[in-house]
């Protein structure tokens, strides 16, 4: 898929698409902290030398780029007066606005429940 960042419309396309990129690595890494979720201890259980923390910060790292891109692009096409989709960017970007609070979110909510359990 190549875009042409020329035209708004190409920029709202792109919003949307990374707005989709950014919400995918939010529930990857969603899927990821709930696995290892405690709930009566309210903790999130992972070896720190296990490659769990590398894959949830990777999936957020993903989420949170791609949805921060995707917000300014979106921002960017959205009051155009020659974008014709302009609902599609709006839509880009109130898309990655949701997935970059999810992503923040479950970042802060690995962050502050976290607890290393070192096997053996």
């Amino acid at each position: 898929m190549v875009f042409k960042l020329k035209t708004y419309e190409s920029q709202a396309k792109l919003s949307v698409v990374l707005a989709i990129a950014g919400g995918l690595g939010a529930i990857a890494a969603a899927v990821l902290i709930l696995q290892n979720f405690d709930p009566q201890n309210f903790w999130v259980r992972y070896n720190p030398k296990g490659l769990r923390p590398i894959a949830i910060g990777g999936a957020l790292f993903v989420a949170l780029v791609s949805a921060a891109v995707g917000l300014f692009v979106g921002l960017n096409s959205a009051g155009q007066r020659r974008n014709k989709n302009s609902k599609l960017s709006w839509t880009g970007f109130f898309m990655s606005a949701a997935a970059l609070a999810l992503a923040m979110s479950e970042g802060v909510f690995f962050y502050l429940t976290k607890y290393a359990v070192r096997p053996g």
